[in-house]
């Protein structure tokens, strides 16, 4: 059709309000509406000069529509912004906005079945703990799927508000108190533009506006760190023990004069925390991002019961004698995308990383000679990796412990937490986004940074068996929520695998393990060994005073060359060390006592244990035991 027809035809079109094209036509759109990815694009016609936003997501290469919504086919104000999404990129929303055809349509049912958006492993073990378990075949739970009774009850108020699916429902930047956003909780980045015209927008009261701020944060695929804190500085408070943060405990719940920067931090939440030993890869730099893959934090596709199920890397996946790999040529289509993106695709020569299960590492690159280095993902900056020592390797006596068991420098424990319901009280359900009657109130502490415990992960003679705990739920729980109803109270001493990030170069000694009260299992105390003539006895005398519910002492997981048995960790199948376990390391820490752990006859017991015990000297004195 001619251009001067073609132009009559849509203004008679526009004037009648036919659709052509699939495309409902408003009078007068046909003079300055210009076209976006194929489609007509209203939305650019008021905000066409908006910055911040580049490559694929410019508004002259998808509008504004594609992520926001409304109506980009007309330039009345009010159908225009009919059913817009201020704030795409939330889950409730992300399948019409980030997940569009052409756009994201495969990540979003990823990052909705991914661990981080169920939070199904907290959901399960929190039923399980406060006597509701699942019933055999239910399905796996989910955080948008929460009930009533006790135990949902308990997470719609104190747990499920960080996960993905909460929404976010402010603009501004990712904080430290930032939680949920779907999409947006790594991928929206504000810039120091972006940001202060925000802030004046925000400042500015609203009959005086005249336009929204004229820079729109960015969509990055590198998050940073303070994408992961406001979540992971709960819970496990990986994201501050990471930078060598451990939270303080104020029983009046006022910080203490010396309680000064850079020794000690405030919180946005106006917590405390002081600094104690950052993790090296923190101190060389690295970001969360340069450990964890996208499917450990998108989800690979699949609904998964536990987080373990979804994590892909292992410290012996970087650090081995030689680190698997694919060819340029050989890459999966996300991980090519990936590397586009920041600008960093492999030359023919070079292969890509990846874990010993075929995990890509998008950012570990192998050279042609062998060398393997890893490059952080936001700058490129290239970090050589570093082969495990041999002592980490050769020899039986430590083959099955993990490598967190000997290069974890600290964790953060808090061994005593006593929760009750306040039915006169007012509590914010996350889940609902509303305040209802009726609170759970939690008191904890003290909190303190030491080595972590070590127990039994696994029964199988594989590396990592031998894993860190700490104290997870050692607390006493009123299940009652009625008033003058008696107290339901139910008890749980239970510890919890972490893997705390707090790894350093250098290791814990070996009388650390092997003689400390804390690392059996036992809580702080003494520990010693006296040898009276040809006799030898271990003997503990605990800090803390016995527990009014089972005996033990009130920060143990076990007791001193005792067993344990039932409900013990909240991690299925894990437990502390048994008698004969225990004996066991003993007996190494009584030679300790005597020999250096560097002597030659140290080393030679790292291989054959048994039979340097065979071969002592009449002098030892190994340990009676009762």
């Amino acid at each position: 059709m001619e251009p001067m027809r073609l132009r009559a035809f849509l203004l008679w079109a526009a004037s009648a309000g036919v659709i052509v094209a699939g495309m409902l036509l408003y009078r007068g759109d046909f003079d300055t509406i210009t076209v976006a990815a194929g489609f007509s694009e209203g939305c650019v016609v008021c905000h066409g000069k908006v910055a911040g936003l580049e490559g694929p997501h410019a508004p002259s290469a998808i509008g504004c529509a594609a992520c926001h919504a409304g109506d980009a086919r007309t330039l009345d104000r009010a159908i225009a912004h009919a059913g817009m999404v201020l704030i795409p990129g939330n889950l409730a929303d992300a399948a019409r906005t980030c997940g569009k055809s052409d756009c994201h349509a495969a990540i979003v049912p990823r990052v909705e079945r991914s661990i981080m958006a169920t939070m199904a492993g907290v959901i399960a073990v929190n039923r399980e703990v406060l006597g509701e378990p699942a019933r055999e075949g239910a399905p796996i739970p989910h955080a948008a799927q929460l009930g009533h009774g006790v135990a949902d009850s308990h997470l719609r108020e104190l747990c499920v508000g960080c996960h993905l699916g909460q929404p976010k429902t402010e603009w501004g930047p990712i904080g430290e108190q930032s939680q949920g956003g779907g999409c947006n909780a790594c991928h929206l980045e504000y810039g120091k533009r972006a940001a202060t015209e925000l802030a004046r927008y925000a400042a500015t009261p609203h009959v005086q506006r005249t336009a929204s701020p004229a820079t729109h944060p960015s969509l990055d695929v590198n998050p940073r760190n303070l994408h992961c804190f406001g979540c992971h500085s709960r819970s496990g408070r990986i994201a501050l023990s990471y930078e060598g943060w451990n939270e303080m405990h104020f029983p009046d719940g006022k910080a203490p004069p010396d309680a000064v920067p850079p020794r000690v931090r405030k919180l946005d939440d106006g917590r405390h925390v002081e600094q104690i030993v950052p993790d090296i890869h923190h101190q060389r730099g690295m970001e969360c991002i340069d450990c964890h893959t996208a499917n450990e934090l998108m989800g690979p596709g699949t609904t998964v019961e536990r987080k373990r199920q979804q994590l892909r890397v292992g410290c012996e996946d970087c650090h081995a004698r030689k680190t698997h790999s694919v060819a340029a040529d050989a890459l999966d289509p996300e991980s090519a995308r990936l590397l586009a993106l920041r600008g960093r695709p492999l030359s023919g020569t070079q292969r890509m990383g990846t874990t010993r299960d075929g995990e890509s590492l998008v950012n570990v690159v192998i050279e042609e000679g062998g060398s393997a280095r890893l490059l952080r993902k936001r700058t490129g900056e290239p970090l050589a990796l570093a082969a495990p020592l041999a002592a980490c390797t050769d020899g039986k006596g430590h083959e099955r412990l993990s490598c967190a068991s000997c290069h974890a420098a600290w964790a953060p424990r808090c061994v005593s937490c006593h929760t009750a319901f306040d039915p006169a009280g007012e509590g914010f359900d996350h889940a609902a986004q509303a305040w209802v009657k009726g609170t759970w109130n939690e008191t904890a502490g003290p909190f303190e940074a030491v080595p972590p415990t070590l127990g039994v992960l696994s029964e199988q003679s594989v590396r990592g068996a031998i894993d860190t705990f700490v104290p997870g739920m050692i607390m006493t729980f009123d299940r009652n929520r009625e008033v003058a109803k008696p107290p339901d109270v139910i008890f749980r001493r239970l510890y919890a695998k972490l893997f705390a990030h707090t790894i350093r170069r250098e290791t814990r000694s070996c009388t650390s393990c092997h003689s400390d009260p804390v690392t059996l299992g036992y809580g702080k105390g003494i520990l010693n060994y006296a040898i009276s003539g040809r006799a030898g006895r271990w003997m503990f005398e605990p800090q803390a005073k016995p527990s009014a519910q089972d005996g033990l002492p009130e920060d143990a997981w076990t007791g001193f060359l005792q067993e344990r048995g039932g409900m013990v960790s909240t991690r299925e199948g894990a437990r502390p060390f048994s008698v004969a376990e225990q004996r066991r390391i003993l007996t190494v820490g009584a030679c300790l006592a005597c020999h250096a752990a560097d002597s030659a006859v140290m080393k030679r017991s790292l291989v054959d244990f048994a039979g340097e015990l065979e071969r002592r000297s009449a002098r030892c004195v190994l340990p009676d035991w009762p």
